[in-house]
């Protein structure tokens, strides 16, 4: 395993992704037993970096069960869903005091804002960000970690235009911002992006790092899909089909390298510069063996290029403000993809 330093701690290049424990209908219902296996996997195996949130059902709680004695070897993070009820100092306390109680620990590694608040979506409601909120944010999570409850702050899906708004000082408290982010997804890679994160020393805590499954190559048109996956844009016609030809050379890649598609579309991500840890959503410990391969595949300079132009060629037709789910998007952007739906706000 590969470590990078994020604030004070040291995390794996891979992070464990948990809402599959949420026994929703996201995902569907899993066996607990199985989400014991993954866990104790990973960590023998040197994942350090566990994620979570207070929004992903009862991931929390059973997160806390499974740690039981090993809470000590992890850096633990979870998320404030609730974002409609603002960011000041005592609300988000109430947060933090729920996700500790539901994780059976007194302090978390990582404390993110899962969303800001957008007009009509449903993280945000009557309002979009205003000025006070990027300052409750701020100085709400500094209170919190003086008080040893959190060790750094993070967001989570907040654009450049977001990001923006809070004050330089912010930085050093706010130390990632967890993002869509793979062959597929790649409206956090623009260079005013990466230039504003690069220099405040802010870095992406990837999600969907293979696409909800889609850069697997193991999806065919008519695979049985999990309802967040039909949610996703990228699997809804037209989107669906342009995806597949980035696919083509991902599996040329994995082909040349003697890898799996997986592997190679995972260490993409680990590579990308702002990238400090991939999160891997995992439902069993076959998969979580390969996906900890990926972490030292020899793929070649060229063999990245290639990939990256497919990926970039892929993007060049998304509009602008593009978010992952179709419920996140507004009806126009998804009019514009050419995608049938009534989803969308």
């Amino acid at each position: 395993m590969r470590y990078r330093e994020l604030g004070r701690a040291k995390v794996s290049v891979l992070c464990l992704g948990t809402w599959e424990f949420a026994q929703t209908k996201a995902w569907g219902l899993g066996e607990l037993e199985e989400y014991k296996k993954i866990v104790d996997y990973a960590l023998d195996a040197g994942i350090n970096f566990v994620d979570t949130a207070e929004g992903y059902g009862r991931s929390e709680e059973i997160l806390g069960e499974l740690l039981k004695g090993r809470r000590d070897e992890v850096v633990l993070a979870t998320k404030m869903s609730r974002v409609r009820r603002g960011f000041g100092y005592h609300n988000m306390r109430r947060g933090i005091e729920g996700s500790l109680d539901s994780l059976r620990t007194d302090f978390v590694d990582l404390y993110q804002i899962h969303w800001p608040k957008i007009k009509g979506h449903w993280s945000g409601g009557e309002s979009d960000m205003e000025s006070n909120d990027y300052e409750n944010i701020h100085t709400s999570m500094e209170r919190l970690k003086h008080e040893g409850l959190i060790g750094a702050a993070g967001v989570s899906n907040f654009r450049l235009h977001h990001l923006e708004r809070f004050r330089d000082e912010a930085f050093e408290t706010i130390v990632t911002d967890q993002v869509p982010f793979n062959l597929l997804w790649r409206g956090y890679d623009e260079p005013d992006v990466v230039d504003f994160c690069r220099r405040k020393g802010l870095r992406y805590l990837t999600y969907s790092s293979l696409a909800q499954g889609l850069l697997t190559g193991k999806h065919r048109k008519e695979s049985a899909l999990a309802e967040i996956q039909r949610a996703n844009v990228l699997f809804n016609e037209p989107v669906y089909s342009r995806a597949m030809r980035v696919l083509e050379t991902v599996r040329e890649v994995a082909k040349e390298v003697d890898a799996t598609p997986a592997q190679v579309a995972l260490r993409w991500v680990i590579e990308r510069e702002l990238t400090v840890s991939a999160l891997v959503g995992i439902r069993n410990v076959k998969e979580l063996e390969e996906n900890i391969e990926a972490v030292n595949l020899n793929v070649k300079r060229e063999q990245m290029d290639r990939l990256d132009s497919a990926s970039r060629e892929f993007w060049k037709p998304m509009p602008p403000k593009l978010e992952l789910w179709l419920h996140d998007n507004t009806r126009a952007n998804l009019q514009r993809l050419g995608i049938e739906t009534d989803k969308g706000y």
